[in-house]
């Protein structure tokens, strides 16, 4: 192709040149004009020079006239190669790999651009003449989040598909108290944990202001037990991942004091927020500093307006389990901690107290159609939501309403009652029971159309056919025929979801041929039958041709002798005496011509129908006079 284009270069070049000479007869022809078509001059003597146009240069001079006339015939692609391997961390320098195809122009450059969760594209890479190209994903990117790398084209401006790429998160930290403040006063010789939440991709190494070092640890917090025998603050000095060093914040204080101030403060008030009465419950709180000896710790609750009760043992731990005596009313309390030695009371806690479950399944009484369905109705009392399990297994939780809609769909009279229900205080209590009678059309068979009026003896048969009602699943579905008595008798049969198939045994006698006999379906739980319809049961190998015909011609000419059939389930197969063979005809009586040269006698010599082979009678005779 390029070959060709720079033929007609020249030729096009050459021609045009010849014509700018012919234009101008005035200025003789001298040897360097003639070798060098384009004009061009020597710049220093002024002299015209040769001009040597190689085949690179026409190649070039052709690409270059034809994007000058806007030429689309090239088509320009870039792939960039998989990335899907690399996971890496804000900062670092990737290399992408990519394929470029088409004419780029000398000019081009490719560029990497790094295109974040929210579409916005960046270049991360210098402009490159070839592939592949060196990257640095910035570091300020946020890590943990899924960006996209593309490669880019200058001239003209292309751009490569959208390769993912996962980065990973620098590490960041935050040390406090175990229970989420940043200060604690304990007495020489006791312990606290510190709680170090880690953020960022694991594993994650740190260290301690006290020379403690954590070593590539997966757990989230991270837990620390710490003893100190004075004052001392704690910090992170130092934290790093797979992406490396990182921030970190806080700076508890574990004040060592041997006759601290005591101090008493509910925890995790957020888990307070809903109790149930008669079940217990834990009231987390932190007792610290110095309390006398035989101090206790209770629990005590009161109405909004009333006065605090206490409703627990007294306890010398800083979690006591207490539960709300059953004499409380649903609604709105306050909760607080009292300590004895010294007298000291905890912040006041709101919270709620709900009631066990109470669930009870209304009197309903449904009546459904078969294959129906129907609601019935379960009233909740007691803190939700709730959930409901009927006897019959249909289940249903998060249910915030009362009453609530169940539907059921049952297959037969059912009572239902409540197998289990419950809502926020656990498993309650249930009652109430509900019937549902289902109505069912008594059981018959409807025997569709028959596929065919006629069937040969010892064939089977497809029989269509429709049921309603119930079966009980003993039941057997049977195709049954009469006999030459008029009896009904049993055929072999196999059952499908729309067929019946039958195979019709010889139940005529071996002197019918044909015999018109009567067809039905029956069950037998329970015992119903189809309606009766008439087949034609035809005996096997008993169809009989008959050739008949007498006729004069002369020699060459042609005449007809007729094939009559009798029993037998068409299509009949034949073969005259003289060898004429006719496969397959439904026509009866069977018109052929014959064209005998001398005088002929035909018959059948053999015969075939859909119940097996015939006999032949009879005979033409077709005289021919020479």
């Amino acid at each position: 192709m390029s070959k060709f284009f720079i033929t007609a270069f020249l030729a096009l070049f050459i021609s045009t040149s010849w014509v700018l000479a012919q234009e101008v007869p005035s200025t003789p022809q001298t040897d360097s004009t003639l070798t060098n078509p384009t004009g061009k001059k020597d710049k220093k003597s002024n002299e015209v020079v040769a001009d040597t146009l190689t085949e690179a240069e026409a190649e070039e001079q052709v690409l270059k006239a034809a994007k000058a006339n806007g030429d689309t015939v090239y088509a320009y692609k870039i792939t960039t190669g998989d990335l899907s391997y690399l996971t890496v961390c804000p900062g670092t320098t990737i290399t992408v790999p990519f394929i470029p195809e088409g004419p780029f122009d000398a000019d081009n450059n490719f560029i990497v651009h790094l295109i974040d969760p929210a579409g916005k594209s960046i270049p991360i890479s210098l402009p490159s003449k070839a592939g592949p190209i060196r990257a640095v994903i910035p570091s300020y990117k946020i890590g943990g989040e899924v960006y996209k790398i593309q490669v880019l084209s200058t001239i003209p401006v292309i751009k490569s598909q959208e390769v993912p790429i996962r980065l990973l998160q620098t590490p960041t930290a935050r040390i406090e108290i175990i229970d989420g403040t940043q200060a604690v006063r304990v007495m020489p010789g006791h312990e606290v944990q510190l709680k170090v939440n880690l953020y960022g991709t694991a594993p994650w190494s740190f260290r301690l202001s006290d020379s403690t070092t954590v070593y590539q640890t997966l757990s989230n917090p991270h837990y620390l037990t710490v003893k100190p025998t004075h004052v001392q603050a704690y910090s992170i000095v130092g934290i790093s991942n797979a992406c490396g060093s990182g921030t970190s914040t806080g700076e508890p204080i574990v004040n060592v004091d041997d006759n601290p101030e005591p101090k008493l403060e509910l925890k995790e008030v957020d888990k307070l927020v809903r109790v149930c009465s008669g079940i217990p419950f834990q009231v987390p709180f932190s007792a610290t500093g110095k309390f006398k000896a035989g101090n206790k710790f209770v629990v005590q609750i009161a109405e909004r307006t009333g006065a605090f009760k206490t409703i627990s043992s007294p306890d010398t731990t800083g979690y006591i389990t207490t539960q709300i005596p059953t004499t409380y009313k649903p609604g709105d309390y306050r909760l607080r901690v009292m300590s004895s030695a010294p007298y000291l009371i905890s912040q006041v806690a709101n919270i709620s107290i709900a009631a066990p479950t109470v669930a009870t399944l209304q009197r309903d009484s449904l009546h459904l159609p078969e294959n129906g369905s129907g609601d019935l109705s379960v009233r909740f009392d007691g803190g939700g939501p709730w959930f409901v399990l009927l006897s019959d297994g249909t289940y249903e939780n998060n249910i915030m309403d009362s009453p609530h809609k169940v539907t059921v769909k049952p297959y037969h009279d059912t009572n239902y009652q409540i197998s289990s229900a419950g809502g926020l205080c656990g498993v309650g209590k249930f009652s109430g029971r509900a019937k549902v009678t289902v109505t069912t059309p008594p059981a018959s068979i409807t025997m569709e159309k028959l596929p065919q009026s006629m069937v040969c003896a010892g064939s089977t048969i497809e029989i269509p056919y429709k049921t309603i009602g119930r079966y009980s699943t003993t039941n057997r579905f049977v195709v049954q025929i009469t006999d030459k008595s008029g009896r009904f008798v049993d055929l072999p049969t196999t059952v499908t979801p729309t067929t019946f198939t039958a195979k019709v045994t010889s139940a005529v006698s071996p002197g019918d041929t044909v015999r018109a006999q009567k067809i039905r379906i029956i069950s037998s739980s329970p015992a119903v039958s189809s309606k009766e319809e008439e087949i034609r049961v035809i005996a096997n190998n008993k169809a009989i041709g008959e050739v008949s015909g007498k006729a004069f011609i002369s020699g060459g000419r042609s005449t007809r002798i007729t094939l009559k059939f009798k029993n037998g389930l068409p299509p009949w197969s034949f073969t005259l005496s003289d060898g004429t063979a006719v496969n397959g005809t439904f026509l009866n009586p069977y018109l052929i011509t014959v064209s005998p040269k001398v005088t002929t006698e035909y018959t059948i010599s053999s015969l075939k129908s859909g119940c097996g082979t015939g006999v032949a009678t009879g005979s033409a005779i077709v005289t021919v006079d020479k």
